[in-house]
């Protein structure tokens, strides 16, 4: 019987600790958030992306026009040059060449400051969203939140998503601009 005792305490504490664990992992809230589904849906975003666009179809059809202006000056150095003195016709080619030197360097210019725009963008929303998902985590009693697409999220009940709860904190706070 002595032998039995211990066996008895063992196996009780077994199921004690089983018991005991479903009510801890009842503790922990996980939910996720689908960022992408927020860039998407969000009215502040969405309207922030098509400035920024607009802004930069405008400097394409700027550098456009100016593309053109500059060939058709090529083209009326071509018609012109028979009838120019050489040094006339070396110095219009000269001013054509700079102007095509200058229009490229304003186009990369401009392409890399739209990019240093977007990233600048793209960093300040993701601050703000981050933000605003903590604060839903810390409001709602989420132990954790992942991001879908890189959390590694294979299955989440719909109702562990809060990006409508994102998307919704994130155009109220941003519907004044």
């Amino acid at each position: 019987m002595n032998a039995r005792k211990p066996w008895i305490g063992i196996l009780m504490l077994s199921f004690l600790w089983i018991s005991t664990a479903p009510v801890s992992a009842r503790e922990n809230k996980i939910g996720f958030v689908d960022f992408q589904k927020v860039f998407e849906k969000s009215t502040s975003i969405r309207n922030m992306n098509r400035e920024l666009e607009e802004k930069i179809k405008a400097e394409q059809q700027e550098i456009v026009k100016k593309r053109k202006d500059l060939e058709e000056m090529q083209q009326d150095l071509e018609k012109k040059k028979a009838l120019m003195n050489a040094e006339a016709r070396t110095q219009k080619e000269e001013e054509i060449r700079q102007s095509l030197k200058d229009l490229k360097r304003y186009a990369s210019d401009k392409e890399e400051e739209f990019q240093r725009k977007g990233n600048g963008l793209m960093q300040q929303i993701m601050r703000e969203l981050t933000k605003i998902v903590e604060e839903i985590g810390k409001d709602k009693g989420y132990t954790a939140i992942v991001e879908r697409s890189t959390g590694g999220v294979v299955y989440m009940s719909p109702s562990a998503n809060i990006t409508e709860d994102v998307i919704k904190e994130y155009d109220k706070r941003n519907a004044q601009q």
